[in-house]
C-alpha cells in the first residue's frame, strides 16, 4: 500500500554517474528502487557526475540532507571517483593534447555507441583517440588519482557519523566492480578503498553492500556486457537491476530494527 506523503519515509542516494546516471535521460537505478519500495519511500537522488566524497558532506553543511518524521535512509554509493586511476592532468603532455580530450572524463571509454553506423564509426575512431592519448599521457607523465586513501577514510567517516547524528541510516557501499584492461591500476585500488568502507561498517554495525565482489561473480559468469555499458564501469540496465534489488533488500532488512526504537 502506497503512504501518504506526510507518512512516508526517506531514502537519500549519493554517489557519482553511477548513481546519477548517464546520458540526457539520466538512465540510472532509482525508479527500479522506487517501485521495489512499493511507495513507502520518497527517493531522493542527490548524486552528482564527478563527484567525491567531500561532495557528500557539502551536502551536509548545505542541509540537503534532513531526516523524515518517519524513517529516513542514506545510500552511500562513493569511491568509484575517489579511487580510480587516472593520467595525470599535471604533466608535460596533457596541456597539449586537443581541448576536446582535456574535459573530465574524455580521457575514459566510451559508455555508448550509436545504432547508426555513421555515427558508430565516428565514436569508435573517438575511442581509440581516448584509449591512445590516455595511454600516452600515463607513460609519460605517470598518473593521479583525485582523492587518497586516508582522505577519503576520513572523510567518509565524517559523512557516516554526520548522518547518524542527524538520525539517518546509512547504507554503505562498495564501488562496483572495473576492468583492469581499460582502467590501469584501479581494481586493485578499488578493494583497498572498499576494505576502509567494510571496515566502517563493522565497527559501525551497518549493513554493507559489497558490489564489487558481486557483480565481480556476474562477469566472471556472463561477461561484461550482460551487466555493463563498454566502458565496462557505468552499468546498464541490468545491472542497475541488480544494485536496486540489493538497496531495496537493505532497507527492508533495516526498516523493523529502526522501527523498534
Amino acid at each position: 500500500m502506497r503512504e501518504t506523503p506526510e507518512k512516508m519515509g526517506k531514502v537519500y542516494l549519493v554517489g557519482d554517474s553511477i548513481t546519477q546516471g548517464l546520458g540526457s535521460r539520466k538512465i540510472n537505478f532509482q525508479k527500479e528502487l522506487e517501485d521495489r519500495l512499493r511507495g513507502e519511500f520518497e527517493v531522493v537522488n542527490l548524486a552528482l557526475t564527478g563527484t567525491t566524497i567531500q561532495y557528500a558532506n557539502m551536502l551536509i553543511d548545505d542541509n540537503e540532507i534532513i531526516a523524515a518524521d518517519n524513517v529516513s535512509f542514506c545510500v552511500i554509493l562513493y569511491g568509484n571517483v575517489d579511487a580510480q586511476i587516472r593520467p595525470n592532468r599535471s604533466g608535460r603532455l596533457f596541456r597539449l593534447i586537443p581541448s576536446r580530450y582535456r574535459k573530465n572524463g574524455m580521457l575514459m571509454p566510451r559508455p555508448f555507441y550509436s545504432r547508426s553506423l555513421l555515427k558508430r564509426l565516428g565514436q569508435l575512431i573517438d575511442n581509440l583517440g581516448r584509449f591512445f592519448f590516455a595511454k600516452m599521457i600515463i607513460w609519460l607523465d605517470g598518473t593521479e588519482q583525485w582523492v587518497d586513501i586516508a582522505t577519503f577514510s576520513a572523510e567518509y567517516r565524517k559523512f557516516v557519523n554526520s548522518l547518524t547524528e542527524r538520525g539517518l541510516i546509512p547504507i554503505l557501499c562498495s564501488t562496483v566492480f572495473i576492468d583492469e584492461k581499460l582502467f590501469h591500476e584501479t581494481p586493485n585500488q578499488y578493494e583497498l578503498f572498499n576494505a576502509e568502507i567494510q571496515k566502517l561498517s563493522i565497527e559501525k554495525e551497518l549493513i554493507y553492500i559489497d558490489f564489487y565482489q558481486l557483480f565481480k561473480r556476474k562477469v566472471s559468469e556472463k561477461g561484461w556486457g550482460a551487466y555493463f555499458n563498454h566502458d565496462h564501469f557505468h552499468p546498464n540496465g541490468a545491472g542497475y537491476g541488480v544494485m536496486a534489488r540489493e538497496i531495496a533488500r537493505a532497507i527492508k532488512l533495516s526498516k523493523p530494527k529502526l522501527i523498534e526504537l
